[in-house]
């Protein structure tokens, strides 16, 4: 890895891995006004398990995905996981060019990962508390079944270093 940062990747299983199916009659629809000022976005909340590269259930991981307004009014996509993994902690990761915290979204160096589908952790507690760096999302989608339910793999991958 690059200046001493580590790699970690986590996988999910779809759709095995799928808490609830946004398919499901059972999954309310969430509010869309709890996302958005005027309620018009469309906002897909997924709560998915997360494995190991072993294939062992180690924690739960949740993506908000959708398009909200950006900074200059036009509709922006903007994807966000939060991945808690017990006894480790939670990384917050988010991608799109909505503003997160104080930094700015384009970085230069994302830590070897390509712009598209990667953006920034922008926040870790417990083990991933004081580090920093850049998340990539990777799926291979093997076929989609007739109720419109994704088979594949979703890997989410990690490049974290200690704040300087």
């Amino acid at each position: 890895m690059i200046n001493g940062s580590r790699e970690e990747t986590f996988f999910i299983r779809l759709p095995d891995d799928r808490i609830g199916s946004p398919r499901a009659a059972s999954t309310a629809a969430f509010p869309q006004q709890a996302f958005s000022p005027v309620g018009k976005e469309r906002i897909l909340a997924e709560l998915f398990r997360v494995r190991d590269g072993d294939g062992t259930i180690i924690g739960l991981a949740t993506r908000m995905n959708g398009t909200v307004p950006g900074p200059l009014g036009a509709a922006e996509p903007v994807t966000d996981w939060m991945v808690l993994i017990p006894g480790r902690g939670a990384l917050m990761m988010s991608r799109g060019a909505i503003a997160t915290g104080d930094e700015p979204e384009f970085y230069v160096d994302r830590m070897g990962f390509s712009f598209e589908n990667s953006g920034p952790v922008v926040a870790g507690t417990g083990g991933f508390a004081g580090l920093v760096g850049f998340y990539g999302e990777e799926a291979e989608i093997e076929n989609i079944d007739a109720s419109g339910q994704a088979h594949g793999v979703v890997r989410l991958v990690t490049r974290l270093k200690a704040e300087q």
